[in-house]
């Protein structure tokens, strides 16, 4: 056999050899990305379960370990996004921000002192938001934030709605408040929103059992106020 053909031979057994290998040995397939931005992640990366905190006495927290959170109603006065006799449930997803909003109240003369002995730690999945009717106002989180917020019209809704509900009257009569916050949000399982005083503090106002049984795994440990 001559040179030329034997290398031809050997040249070809060669290619059938790698195209055979590649076959068999496959790049397998790069695995999606998943981004976590929170306690739940989903395929597109979005947030969907958050923590929300509440601060109480150790007797309130220890009901609420054993028994659930419960709608408070005030008979006689209203608080930022319930009205008087309006039952409701408030939680912050700023731990250090509600703790040191707790803090300032023990010092403050003008405060009635409030005790914040324990944290109660929920779980809340957002996504449940699509199943009730809830109404969110913008939240500043720092102090340029809230100076830009309080020169839009959703600030004039919040300022009107939070002083129809503390004082009974709008501050501005004729300012037209959105259709679901009428009433006092009447309709409403759920608000969103700066807390009044601490408006870089965002809370969430539980207002109907509904609501509420969406906060879950409560978790109770000592705040050191």
């Amino acid at each position: 056999m001559q040179y030329s053909q034997l290398l031809h031979i050997l040249l070809s057994a060669a290619l059938a050899l790698y195209a055979t290998t590649v076959i068999a040995s496959p790049i397998p397939a790069a695995e999606p990305e998943v981004h976590q931005t929170g306690l739940g992640t989903s395929a597109l990366g979005k947030r969907t379960i958050i923590e929300l905190y509440h601060v109480t006495t150790a007797a309130f927290a220890s009901s609420i370990k054993t028994s659930g959170p419960k709608l408070q109603v005030k008979p006689t006065i209203g608080d930022d996004f319930n009205p008087k006799g309006k039952g409701g449930f408030y939680v912050s997803d700023n731990k250090e921000g509600i703790l040191e909003w707790c803090k300032a109240r023990q010092v403050d003369p003008k405060n009635a002192k409030t005790n914040c002995a324990d944290l109660v730690t929920f779980k809340f999945d957002e996504s449940v938001l699509t199943s009730l009717k809830f109404h969110r106002f913008t939240s500043p989180t720092s102090k340029a934030d809230e100076d830009a917020w309080m020169n839009t019209s959703d600030f004039e809704q919040w300022l009107e709605f939070t002083t129809l509900c503390t004082h009974g009257i709008q501050s501005d009569p004729d300012v037209k408040l959105a259709a679901d916050l009428e009433n006092g949000g009447d309709d409403l399982d759920l608000i969103i929103g700066p807390m009044v005083g601490t408006e870089t503090l965002r809370q969430y106002t539980f207002r109907t059992t509904t609501a509420l049984v969406h906060l879950t795994h409560a978790t109770v440990t000592k705040t050191g106020i």
